[in-house]
């Protein structure tokens, strides 16, 4: 079968082509208009079809999880059930589907017949793409297995992949829009075809991409059609929501690198609410990877020692527009410990005999205004008595939490709550947030709060809490967590260069200590690890997803700064960006990239990028053809110079536009000239990258032999 976007041929059983991802022969073509407002012609379509019209320079490459889902048994429905109905049945799975695919930040792509294609982290980006599309796989798994009473019940395949597209501009007869072209497409639509019914399988980018967020069981590797490499197959377990798809705290397997001092404060802080009976608040602040939520993790098993029982909560950011929403999760997280349900917990914690029964009917109704789902439930018959005034709730809920709190430590003991990703708080909880911090300054009673930095709560500059700033690991430390994640020691000038590289960002360092041992970047040797000579620094998927997701926060004027300036280099000068911007650029935009922690002001017309990670996550999201004519005009401003000193900047720019005539013989000069200096290893460098472009067999083994060569000299 021919594919009608691409023109790749498929076998004739495919439901999607192995090149683009584009849909074959849809079973029942009406039904791509299944949900309300699904006008195909504006969503952006799943291939890069030249033939299909004209591609236009214009868009990026970026880190997306792809989702495809598919309802199982169309074919036996449409032979026992009547026509119209089936097509009613499977609109509207489909409209739900597309609900909530949508309400997790993803973007349907398109219905394909009985099938729906959506991608996480386009047109937006956000550092757990990955988990909002596990999130939403389990979530239309349940909710069209659970369809409601007059339902029948449906099932789904699902398969989700994670991994770089590239987005460009497409004209086509009739309108303009974007096109998404990268195997993660072609992957998901495959392994969806590899479920069982009811099953969501995942390839293992997308595993990694959600950092030990999800539960998953491996299903083996296998060679899916049209790649030539096998692929890790995970099935997802869990139901959305519960623990079974968000883990409640980051797996702890390996010992803790660092971070001797925050945590001793943190001890010394249960050690003084054990002896006094009153506790008090930790806020641990720091960029994403930095080890927040691993400090916290590590605390666990010194507080139960002690004596504390120990609540673990989190927000996510796809849950921030639900009320209540951690109100509710940390209800049910204490119930969960005494094996009750959270509605029957908080009536035997706030009606006690010496509650006034006018109490009894405002608290009721109050909690029935959040009672949403089915574990919080049995406040039913107070629904009546919930007060009209949205005021009037929120102010009945706050004492509601006063006496609540008061409760649970004066029956369960003292107790750590720990309140990760506060970043992602819903605004409706906040006051719950209030309560607990202000109760722990009275109360053997512990909060611990991470966050990223930003905005702070008024609550932060009462006397009972404390803000601890975390920093990245020194190189000592940095060498120690390389060595735990490797398995073998690292050398101290590759300690060096990885330190620079991630500054000491845990997450960092171990995604790329293994990213280098996947990719032989890292070869290990008697008991060493060492870096190979010829780095090519590849950025992992995962910090791809971080990075990323902070450049997407960006203004369009930031995000096109930062990405041009990534081109001229880890260090930039204003002129050189504005020479490929063509504008000058705004003084409020570098000040914004400043103050992001981005790049870092050298003087009012230098910068640097905050670490090379940075830089190479930026230079990523270029699109290859643009990054090549920048290199080329930024080549061309060298050579106008005339500057001798620019030679190796200009061999570089040149190597980097493809420019293989005028690159090579600049290459070699810069070589021969670093050689006279006493850097033999950036002649091996140069050398290397001129046997890459030289079309010739015999130069580019010149150029290689040369590079080897000078790689064995002493430095």
């Amino acid at each position: 079968m021919r594919c009608p976007s691409c023109g790749a041929t498929g076998a004739p059983e495919a439901r999607f082509c192995d090149r683009c991802g584009a849909a074959l022969a849809p079973r029942d073509a009406a039904l791509d208009d299944a949900a309300p407002g699904s006008e195909t012609a504006s969503r952006p379509a799943a291939d890069t079809s030249e033939a299909e019209g004209e591609l236009v320079d214009a868009g990026d490459r970026r880190i997306v999880t792809a989702l495809f889902a598919d309802i199982v048994d169309y074919v036996r429905m449409v032979a026992e059930h009547d026509p119209e109905d089936v097509r009613l049945r499977v609109r509207t799975a489909l409209h739900t589907m597309g609900g909530i695919i949508e309400r997790l930040g993803g973007t349907r792509e398109k219905f394909i017949g009985d099938a729906v294609f959506a991608v996480f982290g386009w047109p937006r980006a956000h550092d757990d793409d990955a988990m909002r599309a596990a999130v939403a796989a389990a979530s239309i798994r349940a909710a069209l297995h659970d369809p409601g009473p007059d339902a029948e019940p449906l099932e789904v395949r699902i398969g989700l992949a994670t991994g770089e597209v590239v987005t460009m501009a497409r004209t086509v007869p009739g309108r303009e829009d974007l096109a998404l072209t990268g195997s993660a497409i072609t992957t998901a639509a495959r392994i969806q075809s590899l479920a069982r019914p009811g099953e969501i399988l995942l390839d293992a980018s997308t595993v990694a991409a959600a950092r030990g967020r999800i539960h998953t069981k491996s299903r083996g590797a296998v060679i899916l059609r049209g790649q030539s490499h096998p692929v890790a197959l995970h099935v997802l377990e869990g139901d959305p929501g519960s623990n079974g798809v968000g883990l409640s705290r980051p797996p702890v397997t390996d010992h803790l690198v660092g971070r001797v001092d925050e945590s001793a404060r943190l001890r010394g802080l249960l050690d003084r609410c054990m002896a006094t009976g009153a506790g008090g608040t930790v806020v641990l602040v720091g960029e994403a990877g930095i080890g927040k939520s691993r400090l916290l993790a590590e605390l666990e098993v010194g507080a139960r020692e002690r004596g504390f029982a120990w609540t673990w909560t989190d927000s996510t950011s796809y849950g921030q527009g639900e009320p209540y929403r951690f109100a509710r999760m940390f209800a049910q997280a204490v119930a969960d410990e005494q094996g009750m349900d959270s509605g029957s917990f908080a009536r035997s914690m706030l009606f006690t005999p010496d509650v006034d029964a006018s109490d009894v009917r405002r608290f009721g109704g109050a909690i029935a205004a959040i009672a949403r789902d089915a574990a919080f439930s049995g406040w039913e018959a107070e629904a009546r008595d919930t007060p009209a005034d949205p005021a009037a709730v929120s102010a009945t809920l706050r004492d509601v939490a006063q006496r609540y709190i008061a409760r649970i430590v004066a029956v369960t003991g003292p107790r750590v709550i720990v309140v990760d990703d506060l970043h992602w708080m819903d605004p409706s909880s906040e006051g719950m947030i209030d309560v607990l911090v202000r109760h722990s300054a009275s109360h053997p009673l512990v909060v611990l709060v991470g966050t990223r930095p930003g905005p702070e709560p008024t609550w932060i500059h009462e006397p009972a809490v404390e803000r601890i700033a975390l920093e990245g690991l020194s190189l000592d430390e940095t060498a120690q967590l390389a060595t735990q994640v490797a398995r073998a020691a690292l050398g101290s000038e590759d300690a060096q260069q990885l330190h620079e590289r991630t500054a000491g960002n845990p997450l960092f360092v171990t995604e790329t200590v293994r990213a280098f041992l996947d990719d032989g970047t890292l070869s290990l040797r008697d008991g060493r690890v060492t870096l190979a000579p010829t780095t090519t620094a590849r950025l992992p998927v995962t910090l791809r997803a971080v990075l990323g997701a902070r450049i997407d926060s960006l203004q369009p004027d930031a995000r096109e700064a930062l990405g041009v300036a990534s081109v001229v280099g880890m260090h930039f000068d204003r002129d050189s960006v504005e020479a490929l911007l063509g504008p000058p650029i705004d003084p409020g935009t570098l000040d914004r990239l400043t103050s992001s922690g981005l790049i870092v002001a050298i003087d009012d017309r230098h910068w640097r990028f905050g670490h090379p990670l940075i830089h190479d996550a930026a230079y990523a999201g270029v699109l290859a053809s643009r990054r090549r004519r920048l290199h080329a005009r930024l080549a061309d401003r060298l050579e106008a110079a005339a500057d001798p000193l620019s030679l190796a900047m200009l061999a570089m720019h040149r190597a980097a536009s493809g420019d293989a005539d005028r690159a090579i013989p600049l290459l070699d000069a810069a070589a021969t000239t670093a050689l006279a200096m006493g850097a033999p290893t950036e002649a091996a460098g140069f050398w290397r990258a001129a046997a890459d472009l030289a079309r010739d067999p015999e130069a580019a083994e010149r150029y290689r032999s040369r590079a080897d060569a000078v790689s064995a000299v002493p430095v």
